[in-house]
C-alpha cells in the first residue's frame, strides 16, 4: 500500500505543479492585458488638456488670453472652476488684440470678485534701454470714463519693495495700463486694493523678484497687460515681449500652470464695442463645459491625428482583419492621455457601423484605433464593412466630457432640462442603458422625439417611464473631414 500511496502523492505533487504553472499563466497573461491596456496609457485625462504646457511659446498658435493656476496637492492640475487664478495675461495691443476677446477673459474673473483683494496691473515699457520700474502717483488711473482708485498703502509697499529703483509717475500715459482699467473695474469696482507699475526690461530680475513674493498670497492677482502677438503665428514676428519672459519665469518658480482661454484668427476680431458688463448676467462655466474647451483645444491641435490613426485602424480591419495599436514613437505623447471617444463610420449620409466608449479608460489613441476596428467588424446591427465599400467610408469622432447627473420630477421636467442641441444623453433603468451622442440631434431636433428614441435604443417603449430611470448629461466635440 505504501508504494500505491506514494504513487498516488507523486501524481497530486505533478497535478499541483501543472495547476500552479496554469494560474501562473493565466495570472501573467491577465497582468499583460491590464498593463497594456492602462499603465501603457498616460495618467492624464483629455478633459484636462492644456495647450501651453511649461512653456507659453510650446506653441506658435494665436492667442488671446492665458490664465496661470496653482498646482494640487500631489503636483495634480486641478480644474480652473476650483481655484482662483494667479495671473491673468491679457493682450493690450496687437494684431491679436481684441476687446471682445479681452472682456471674455476678464469674464473668467467674476466668480472669484469677492475672494481677491489685491489687484495688481503689470506692464512693461516699450523702450529696451529704460532701467526704472514706475508707480503712479495718482489717486487714480482713468480710461473711457472709468476709474480705478490706486490704493496708497499698496503703492508705498511696493515702493518698500523695490527700494531705489522704483520712482513714482502718471501711468495713465500708458496705453498697456489703461486699456485694461475698464474690464478691471468692471469686475472687481471698488471692492480690491489696486495698484500699477510699468517697469524697463533692465529691470526684471528685480521684478519678478517681488511680483513673486506677491504670488504667496491667496488673496493677490498679477494682471500683466501684454503684447501677446510677438510670441505666435506670424514667423517674421518672433521677437517676444520681455513682459511674456517674465510672467514664464514667475509661473515655474510659483509652480503654477498655464491654462489657455481663447484661441482667435483674424476674422474673430470684428466686434470693437464689447464690453464686460453685457456678460455680467452669465453664469461661469460649468465642469462640463470647461472640459468641453479643453476637448475643442485637443481636437484642433490633434484631430488630425486621431483622425489618421482611425483611418489606418480602419484599413487594416478590414483589409486584414488585423488590430493597429499606435505607437508612441509615431505620435504625440499627449495622444496618450486617456479619453472616451466613440468612432461613427458613414457611407454617404448613412451610418455604417458605430462604436465608442463612454469612460476614459485608456489612451486616446488606443480607444480611436480599437473602436474604429470595432465600428467596421463587430457592430451588430451592420454587416461588417467590405472592402469593396472601404474607399466610400467616412469617419468621424466624438470626444466625450464626463457625465453629470439630471435630476427631475417626472418626464416632462426632465424634457424641459435637457438642452438641445448640445447635450447627449445616458439613460439607464436596471440592466438596460442607452446612449446618444449630441450628434443625433440631427435626426431628431426635439427633445420628446429625442427621447422616445433613445427609449427605443435602450430596449424601450417609447411611451414607457419610470423615475428610477437615471439620466445623465455629456458634451462631445465631433472631428471629421469629407477625406479621410
Amino acid at each position: 500500500m505504501s508504494n500505491e500511496d506514494d504513487e498516488i502523492d507523486g501524481k497530486s505533487k505533478i497535478s499541483s505543479i501543472i495547476l500552479g504553472l496554469v494560474l501562473l499563466v493565466a495570472l501573467g497573461w491577465i497582468n499583460y492585458l491590464y498593463f497594456s491596456k492602462h499603465v501603457s496609457s498616460n495618467p492624464e485625462r483629455i478633459n484636462n488638456f492644456i495647450a501651453i504646457d511649461n512653456n507659453i511659446n510650446k506653441f506658435r498658435i494665436p492667442v488671446s488670453s492665458v490664465f496661470f493656476y496653482p498646482y494640487g496637492q500631489g503636483g495634480r492640475k486641478i480644474m480652473s472652476s476650483q481655484t482662483a487664478p494667479k495671473i491673468l495675461v491679457a493682450p493690450s495691443q496687437g494684431y491679436l488684440y481684441s476687446p471682445a476677446n479681452v472682456a471674455k477673459a476678464y469674464q473668467r474673473l467674476l466668480p472669484w470678485k469677492d475672494k481677491i483683494r489685491n489687484v495688481i496691473l503689470v506692464a512693461e515699457h516699450q523702450d529696451p534701454l529704460f532701467a526704472k520700474i514706475l508707480l503712479s502717483k495718482a489717486a487714480f488711473i482713468e480710461n473711457h470714463g472709468s476709474k480705478m482708485s490706486l490704493n496708497p498703502s499698496l503703492s508705498e509697499f511696493l515702493q518698500q519693495q523695490f527700494g531705489k529703483e522704483a520712482t513714482f509717475e502718471n501711468l495713465s500715459r500708458f496705453q498697456a495700463i489703461t486699456e485694461q482699467i475698464p474690464q478691471i473695474r468692471d469686475v472687481f469696482g471698488k471692492r480690491v486694493k489696486f495698484a500699477a507699475l510699468v517697469y524697463g526690461r533692465q529691470n526684471s530680475a528685480e521684478v519678478e523678484r517681488v511680483l513673486l513674493s506677491l504670488l504667496q498670497d491667496r488673496e493677490t492677482l498679477l494682471i500683466f497687460s501684454a503684447d501677446m502677438s510677438g510670441y505666435y503665428t506670424e514667423p517674421e514676428n518672433i521677437n517676444a515681449s520681455e513682459n511674456v519672459a517674465v510672467i514664464v519665469n514667475l509661473a515655474q518658480k510659483a509652480h503654477l500652470y498655464p491654462k489657455l482661454f481663447d484661441l482667435v484668427n483674424f476674422e474673430d476680431m470684428t466686434e470693437q464695442n464689447y464690453r464686460l458688463s453685457e456678460l455680467k448676467n452669465e453664469k461661469p462655466l460649468s465642469t462640463l463645459e470647461q472640459e468641453l474647451e479643453s476637448l475643442n483645444s485637443f481636437a484642433r491641435l490633434y484631430g488630425s491625428d486621431l483622425l489618421k490613426i482611425a483611418k489606418v485602424a480602419l484599413d487594416e480591419a478590414v483589409m486584414y482583419h488585423k488590430h493597429f495599436k499606435p505607437s508612441r514613437e509615431n505620435y504625440a505623447d499627449v495622444l496618450f492621455n486617456r479619453g472616451a471617444v466613440f468612432v461613427n463610420l458613414y457611407q454617404g449620409e448613412e451610418l455604417r457601423g458605430s462604436s465608442g466608449s463612454l469612460l476614459p479608460s485608456q489612451a486616446v489613441a488606443f480607444a480611436s484605433a480599437q473602436n474604429a476596428y470595432a465600428a467596421a467588424l463587430e457592430d451588430k446591427n451592420f454587416s461588417p464593412v467590405s472592402k469593396e465599400e472601404l474607399p466610400n467610408i467616412k469617419i468621424k469622432l466624438s470626444l466625450l466630457t464626463g457625465f453629470e447627473r439630471i435630476g427631475y420630477q417626472n418626464e416632462a421636467d426632465l424634457l424641459k432640462k435637457i438642452q438641445v442641441g448640445s447635450d447627449g444623453l445616458v439613460i439607464r433603468d436596471g440592466n438596460r442603458q442607452g446612449v446618444f451622442l449630441p450628434s443625433e440631434w440631427k435626426n431628431y431636433p426635439q427633445p420628446q422625439e429625442f427621447l422616445n428614441n433613445l427609449k427605443i435604443k435602450t430596449g424601450m417603449s417609447p411611451a414607457y417611464w419610470s423615475n428610477r430611470i437615471k439620466v445623465y448629461r455629456f458634451k462631445a466635440v465631433e472631428i471629421s473631414r469629407h477625406e479621410n
